[in-house]
């Protein structure tokens, strides 16, 4: 192979017209190489520093001149390389836009000793939306206005860069303490955060419904309606999360090893057109992830999901009759806007006057589930029985029978989509007939 460039311990060589980017494994006492999906140099250096970041060595993106006081941003690349092992996809896209849109902007070449006036600095930054945006203008080519962001944001987005300098001195690359974090005004518990969205009708569900036109759009909308609203669990949802003979979706998924962070990853079950939509995917992708658009993956195109639900809204409003127009159906309304959120405060209120507590806080996310359950409970090849798994799923099954017999027959009048399930326990509605 001839060399084509070096980029520390790494080499990018050619052979035969192919790059690849080949490096010493120091475990394995060999040379590797992996064979680059670049044509150009240039590509390929950019795909050799994408790759490196994986099979480097944490400790290697530390400045050994550093003396104990690295750079936030070396220590992130360090954490990044870690929690990629750890925890799973969804979540690493939400570090690396934080590192991004933030840490670069304001932490990235800041030394761990200065770490405490420069997170001062960087909260008012954040509350002043003086963060810049990811394009140099505003919509339309308009000039780009400060936006303020969340105080809980804020506090979110400040508590990741202080566990990452904790983990920094505990691993020994740091010598410096983790600083304290800066005071955030304006905070609240959650149960004090004002809604994202406001409730919705099953008639307005319906109008969403009808204003589908591409078929990849519709199994999104369904099968959000199905689960509650989480959108972002619906588009990462695989086959093996799928579970069709006990008829439930188990989005705990592969997430966090840490088997204590269990939370917003609910068991949910399949209902009313969710079966047949799941069953159409699975036979189509298997194992693979299933929310795709002309076989490419919905999580690697498009990020802003809100402009989908958006573009329905505006679409469904052209579609309103003069009575719905008169209703303002899909307007906003006491200052909320009609969103994915929408549909799951109403389906958690609606469940709340027809379920326990127990069954809704099974569904929604708002519970812990240990490891060994899951296993017993979706893991191929375990002993345990149906009898054992239903006993174990029955508040989900409780919201099951409710979701069959009166969730999706209610939205049925107000669209032309058949929402009926397979298992015939949802009964025709009057607009069917």
């Amino acid at each position: 192979m001839k060399t084509v460039d070096k980029i520390g311990r790494f080499t990018i060589a050619k052979n035969r017209g192919a790059l690849y980017l080949r490096w010493w494994n120091p475990h394995l006492k060999k040379t590797e190489s992996e064979r680059l999906d670049a044509t150009t140099v240039e590509d390929a250096r950019r795909a050799a520093q994408a790759r490196i970041r994986v099979v480097a060595d944490p400790s290697e993106t530390i400045d050994p001149e550093s003396d104990g006081d690295p750079t936030f941003g070396e220590i992130w690349l360090a954490i990044e390389q870690e929690k990629r092992k750890t925890i799973c996809k969804e979540r690493f896209r939400l570090l690396e836009n934080r590192r991004d849109l933030y840490y670069k902007a304001h932490l990235w070449s800041v030394r761990m000793s200065r770490m405490g006036p420069a997170l001062r600095d960087f909260v008012k930054a954040l509350e002043q939306g003086t963060t810049p945006p990811r394009k140099n203008s505003g919509r339309r080519g308009g000039p780009w206005k400060p936006k303020p962001l969340n105080p809980n944001t804020i506090e979110e987005i400040v508590g990741t860069a202080i566990e990452a300098c904790a983990l920094a001195k505990s691993d020994g690359v740091s010598k410096h303490d983790a600083p304290r974090k800066p005071t955030i005004t304006g905070t609240t518990a959650p149960e004090d955060r004002t809604p994202k969205g406001r409730y919705i009708s099953f008639e307005e569900m319906g109008l969403l419904i009808d204003a589908c036109r591409r078929p990849h759009v519709l199994d999104l909308l369904l099968l959000d309606i199905g689960c509650g609203g989480r959108i972002g669990a619906v588009i990462d949802i695989t086959g093996k999360k799928v579970r069709l003979d006990i008829g439930v979706i188990d989005l705990l998924g592969d997430g966090f090893v840490d088997t204590n962070r269990r939370k917003n990853k609910p068991i949910i079950p399949i209902t009313g057109p969710m079966g047949r939509i799941l069953e159409r995917l699975i036979n189509s992708y298997g194992d693979e992830a299933l929310m795709r658009a002309g076989g490419l993956l919905l999580s690697d195109g498009a990020r802003n999901w809100t402009q989908i639900i958006q573009r329905l809204i505006a679409r469904a409003k052209k579609n309103r009759t003069k009575d719905q127009v008169a209703r303002k159906l899909l307007e906003p309304k006491g200052g909320l806007n009609v969103n994915w959120y929408s549909i799951r405060r109403t389906m958690i209120d609606w469940l709340d006057e027809r379920v326990s507590d127990a069954s809704i806080s099974a569904v929604m996310g708002h519970f812990e589930i240990s490891q060994r359950t899951r296993r017993q409970l979706f893991e191929d090849g375990s002993p345990t029985t149906d009898l054992y798994k239903r006993m174990k799923l029955a508040p989900v099954f409780e919201v099951a029978d409710v979701l069959e017999a009166e969730w999706w027959p209610s939205i049925q009048p107000f669209t032309s989509v058949d929402l009926r399930s397979d298992t015939a326990r949802l009964m025709r509605t009057d607009a069917a007939e």
